[in-house]
């Protein structure tokens, strides 16, 4: 270990101690929310039909879900190579949830979920409008998402990405680990406002936001720099300043058809898939 190594390695020390002291309220963290939140969705009865985007190589909520095998999970992915990656689900689309030319049929899923997702999609308008066309009637979804003006993100639209991979690889070697990482990203309307308007656009209803704050792990590796955006983490957090969320989960739901029954039963030509990869 040379001596920039151990300058570096001590910082992250500094800043797990400091790290303890921290409310565990502030430091929730957003994907354990969304893993738990889907689950939950999920657990509320049998037989639901859920689509997972950008599933590729993991459906990270299926771990909690009480009986896996009455439901139909699938994913949906715009990359070949990740969904090949996914052995935990049977059903598996190549496809890109963005396009006006959604690859699956309206009105089909009682579930739509995504996790780091939303900030590398160029166009949200159409994303959030595909996906709420694929619910049905009582259907819900749910996204979990950095937010635009957290520090780490706009550091992260201003940099090149090669330089953001190269510095991520260096300070969270963890991330490399997991091969998941450094993908391009826009930030496109990311904040709560924004999105807050896309669910109104879509008619969506009984809508529920949560917020994390806590990006300043992003900079553990020196330790000054780490205490600066622990204080500005804080400060968003404590005065509720929604838009500097560093992390969003949006739920919300697809009205009801009152002419239609409360639960359905998942029939499997319910989807229409444009491109299937299989085993």
């Amino acid at each position: 270990m040379n001596c920039l190594d151990r300058f570096f390695a001590f910082n992250r020390r500094l800043s797990s101690k400091l790290e303890t002291r921290l409310p565990d309220a502030f430091k929730h963290h957003l994907h354990t929310l969304y893993k738990y939140q889907v689950a939950a969705i999920i657990n509320r009865r049998p037989g639901q039909l859920v689509l997972d985007v950008g599933g590729g190589k993991e459906c990270p909520f299926l771990q909690f879900v009480d009986q896996p095998q009455t439901h139909i999970i699938v994913a949906l992915d715009c990359s070949e190579q990740q969904v090949r990656q996914n052995h935990q689900l049977a059903l598996r689309i190549v496809g890109d949830a963005a396009l006006s030319g959604f690859p699956l049929r309206d009105g089909s899923f009682d579930l739509v979920v995504s996790r780091s997702v939303v900030e590398h999609i160029s166009n949200n308008s159409a994303y959030f409008k595909n996906c709420a066309r694929a619910l049905r009637p009582g259907g819900s979804m749910v996204h979990a998402f950095p937010g635009r003006f957290a520090p780490f993100a706009l550091l992260n639209q201003v940099l090149p990405n090669r330089l953001v991979r190269r510095l991520i690889g260096y300070f969270l070697p963890e991330w490399v680990e997991e091969g998941n990482y450094g993908f391009v990203a826009f930030y496109n309307r990311c904040y709560y406002t924004a999105i807050r308007d896309l669910i109104r656009d879509n008619r969506l209803t009984n809508v529920r936001f949560v917020f994390t704050y806590y990006q300043a792990l992003y900079f553990t590796s020196f330790f000054p720099l780490y205490c600066l955006m622990v204080s500005f983490d804080l400060t968003a957090w404590r005065l509720g300043i929604r838009n500097l969320a560093s992390g969003i989960l949006v739920m919300a739901e697809r009205e009801r058809d009152r002419a239609a029954p409360a639960a359905a039963t998942v029939r499997g030509n319910d989807i229409l898939p444009v491109s299937e990869v299989a085993g």
